[in-house]
């Protein structure tokens, strides 16, 4: 079995500003095998459920995004955070107890999926330990 058919199910929520970056970070994650949702970053308080993965691209994008970090440092989901120069809301997300990766955006498609890889493997570990406690996780 491939690379991409192994992991065609992990579904990455990507959440930034629309525009060609994120066209072009999903169209990246789609070529690998990934199930991409995209999501306009809102401000709501928290980020939507769906997705194995939160991916936040932060580049180029100077929105407040405060009301939303509660959401997300709360968010159980390992997230990767691409951003090209540091920020407040990396900082603040980085003291997460789910796995957080902070990638610059010059990532090669080999960078991605192992990135990915390790995300995949940090949420199956998180799901299989909440099962051993009887803790039920709903399908996303």
């Amino acid at each position: 079995m491939g690379y991409e058919q192994m992991h065609h199910q992990t579904q990455i929520l990507v959440l930034g500003s629309d525009g060609a970056g994120r066209s072009a970070l999903e169209e990246t994650l789609t070529r690998l095998g990934y199930v991409v949702l995209g999501s306009e970053a809102s401000m709501d308080e928290t980020p939507p459920a769906s997705g194995d993965i939160v991916m936040l691209d932060l580049r180029g994008d100077d929105a407040d995004w405060r009301q939303l970090a509660d959401g997300l440092h709360a968010d159980d989901r390992p997230m990767m955070i691409i951003s090209e120069r540091p920020r407040r809301l990396v900082r603040s997300l980085s003291g997460r107890a789910a796995c957080t990766m902070v990638m610059t955006g010059a990532e090669s498609d080999a960078g991605y999926r192992v990135a990915l890889s390790v995300c995949s493997a940090l949420r199956q570990n998180e799901e299989a330990r909440r099962s051993r406690r009887g803790i039920r996780v709903a399908a996303l």
